[in-house]
């Protein structure tokens, strides 16, 4: 996550009790009763089938849809067997070890980036949050330490490009201060929730040169035009894009004329990183201690609930990757827990890769292929 969560260095108590105190005195966390996985309805502009002809960027592969490669856009994927964690890649960004690594359904590592193999590349660590490009060849990652985006050349390691000075906090149109999440939409275009410049910024895929925003840098809720530290800035596949604001604890969905479809306060106590589903429906994470992953309905009714029995410990990403199957990184468990949401069981853990121990995990993206 991001600059404003900086404290998850900190693993004390007294920090994660002010940050609940904080968000209890913001509205609460009162919550309906769960009423389990049941998909809602999918929504006739946003279904995988109607968008997947308009993507801008190749897929390396014919057969994957470039749709499902937007988080969230897994949930139309079938669902899995029972004991199969899930096919295709996760992308874990491992903030601890200051790496980005990608595991197979077994565990094993079969791509990495970092982890002082690369000094140029070393300059923009640690990241707090990688995602896959919607062409499954490169990826975005965001550091809120280094206040800078990069795009990676998945093949060849390199940067691409990047947007802003290292370690050097800034604003305008080449600066960032805390910027948190790097998301490509269909169109091509990434968009990054800019948390201490209260904004939300477009750039392009292609060359990281910026599009525009949304926000004047005022820190209020007033979407559109302004947001109160946004953690997160996810596109959907019909071009609109769903904003995780921490003060408030709102959730925003915006379309591209800057129309607001709806804004909700969302009963969690530090709402990280909300992904639009497929469906029309929210999967947020909650980043306290203990922690939850919360399924929403756009009025921020419960439809799910997983929590681990008390055990998460500030979860900060949670995304599908199936119809049935949720990926969830439990930071400071150290872990990435595979559940099946029709049962709340947990399918798989994963504390490693291919034997190299997981620190702090910040994130977790999904591929098909």
């Amino acid at each position: 996550m991001g600059a404003a969560r900086d404290v998850r260095a900190m693993r004390g108590g007294a920090v994660l009790l002010l940050i609940s105190i904080v968000a209890a005195a913001c509205g609460g966390t009162g919550q309906p009763k769960p009423t389990g996985w049941t998909p809602a309805t999918p929504e006739p502009t946003e279904t995988v089938a109607n968008v997947a002809s308009k993507a801008s960027l190749s897929s390396p592969s014919p057969t994957i849809d470039p749709a499902t490669r937007i988080p969230g856009g897994a949930w139309a994927l079938p669902p899995l067997p029972a004991g199969v964690p899930f096919t295709g890649h996760l992308l874990v960004t491992d903030r601890g070890n200051l790496r980005l690594v990608e595991i197979d359904p077994d565990g094993k590592t079969t791509w990495s980036f970092g982890a002082g193999t690369d000094p140029a590349a070393n300059a923009y660590a640690a990241w707090d949050d990688a995602y896959y490009g919607v062409d499954g060849r490169t990826i975005f990652a965001n550091s809120d330490p280094t206040s800078t985006v990069i795009a990676i050349d998945m093949a060849t390691k390199s940067v691409k490009w990047h947007i802003g000075t290292p370690s050097k906090p800034g604003g305008g149109d080449t600066g960032f201060s805390g910027p948190d999440d790097s998301v490509q939409g269909l169109d091509g275009v990434v968009w990054i929730a800019d948390i201490k410049n209260c904004r939300v910024v477009r750039v392009s895929g292609e060359d990281g040169h910026r599009l525009g925003q949304l926000g004047d840098g005022k820190c209020a809720h007033k979407p559109p035009s302004r947001f109160s530290s946004p953690n997160g800035a996810f596109p959907t596949a019909n071009g609109d894009v769903v904003v995780t604001e921490i003060n408030g604890q709102w959730i925003d969905r915006v379309a591209p004329d800057g129309t607001v479809r709806w804004a909700f306060r969302s009963p969690t106590q530090y709402p990280s990183d909300a992904v639009p589903l497929s469906d029309g429906t929210i999967l947020v994470a909650d980043y306290v201690q203990p922690g939850q992953v919360l399924r929403l309905a756009t009025d921020g009714t419960v439809l799910w609930k997983f929590d681990d029995g008390g055990k998460l410990v500030s979860p900060s990403s949670a995304t599908v990757i199936a119809s049935n199957r949720v990926a969830i990184s439990d930071d400071f468990n150290d872990r990435i827990l595979i559940v099946d949401p029709t049962t709340s069981e947990i399918v798989r853990e994963y504390h490693d890769a291919s034997g190299s121990p997981f620190k702090w995990i910040d994130c977790v993206d999904y591929r098909p292929d």
